[in-house]
């Protein structure tokens, strides 16, 4: 059972006190309440507190008894506060885009190492990025820049290369499997459409897929477990030969994903060009990657000499989505941005547990 805050109303009466010495009248005052205000300030601290998670206006301002435009007031001057500083860049920058107010993708770039937010810019047009860098950023903070961390989102290639001229443009490890996978995927649902929805065939492709992107060698091979939609008992590994079974483009695509894959998380450049040159009679969706692949081999290349991702970044974007999910969107970018300062950048130390 939730507790419900105590709800305490401070009656405050004006009365004048007149100074004897200057002759001067003043309000009687208490360090409950600033002048002129009619909130406590422990409740203005605990609707600050309440903004840095993930609720709406809406409740903060129903829990403590207030009006929605209050909140939103605190949440401006907070905002404020959240401004970046602008006083250096990281050697290491990941960069991406997500959806933000409206239909408009935003331009979002962290450090890599300590995936504080540098900057989230409205548009991810490279004017607009290049203006920002330029104005905010002097020539010798961008040239400490050393890599930035990417999709193979081609039009930034030339807007990063301008603005930090002594940076590597490094392939994002996540996006490579991501892209393999999805093309495996792919390429099991357009096997499975060809059979009809109450046979074997459809069946073994439907209910299992997930067997299908794991890793083969991660299956098991020994212990046998009953499928209830096969009504047969089998190892994992024996469901997969079954379903590649059905074609012999779908077992090329399988294994090819496959070493694509593995070469792609243990980053070993060579081992991906031996299995992009052992790509042969796959899926259509598999050769349109495979194709991607081999027109962005500098920056996967760059990708083998460390262990940087977007993963950091991916999962600010989850957070920022579901920042929206929780308020139903946002119309008022200025809104939007102040929100996702205070909770990224406001850090409340959480209270150890008394031990008895």
């Amino acid at each position: 059972m939730i507790e419900q805050p105590l709800l305490v109303l401070l009656v405050l009466r004006k009365q004048r006190f007149r100074c004897k010495n200057c002759g001067k009248a003043m309000l009687a005052q208490t360090p409950l309440v600033k002048k002129q205000h009619q909130m406590s300030e422990n409740s203005l601290h605990a609707i600050d507190l309440s903004l840095t998670r993930d609720r709406t206006m809406s409740s903060i301002a129903s829990q403590y008894t207030v009006s929605t435009n209050t909140i939103s007031r605190r949440l401006m001057l907070l905002g404020r506060e959240t401004q970046p500083t602008f006083n250096g860049l990281p050697k290491t920058i990941c960069i991406d885009e997500f959806r933000s107010t409206g239909r408009q993708m935003s331009f979002i770039a962290i450090d890599a190492h300590t995936h504080d937010i540098i900057t989230i810019l409205p548009s991810r047009n490279n004017a607009g990025i290049k203006r920002f860098f330029n104005n905010r950023y002097s020539k010798r903070n961008r040239e400490q820049v050393t890599r930035v961390v990417m999709d193979f989102n081609s039009q930034y290639a030339s807007a990063i290369t301008e603005l930090f001229p002594n940076a590597k443009l490094v392939a994002d490890n996540f996006h490579l499997v991501q892209m393999s996978l999805r093309s495996l995927n792919q390429t099991r649902v357009q096997l499975m459409k060809q059979f009809k929805p109450d046979t074997r065939k459809y069946r073994v492709l439907k209910h299992y897929w997930r067997l299908y992107l794991m890793n083969y060698e991660a299956l098991e091979t020994s212990k046998t477990q009953w499928f209830s939609h096969l009504k047969d008992r089998k190892t994992q590994e024996q469901v997969i030969q079954e379903g590649l079974e059905l074609s012999e483009q779908f077992t090329q695509t399988y294994y090819s994903t496959h070493r694509l894959v593995r070469a792609s998380q243990e980053r070993n450049y060579p081992a991906f060009l031996e299995a992009l040159s052992e790509v042969e009679n796959v899926s259509p969706q598999l050769s349109q990657t495979v194709k991607t692949f081999i027109k962005n081999k500098q920056l996967i290349e760059n990708m083998d000499t460390g262990s940087l991702s977007n993963g950091p970044i991916e999962g600010i974007n989850r957070k920022i989505k579901q920042i929206k999910r929780t308020a139903y969107g946002y119309k008022n970018w200025e809104h939007f941005i102040f929100r996702i300062r205070i909770e990224f950048k406001i850090k409340v130390q959480k209270k150890n547990p008394i031990r008895k």
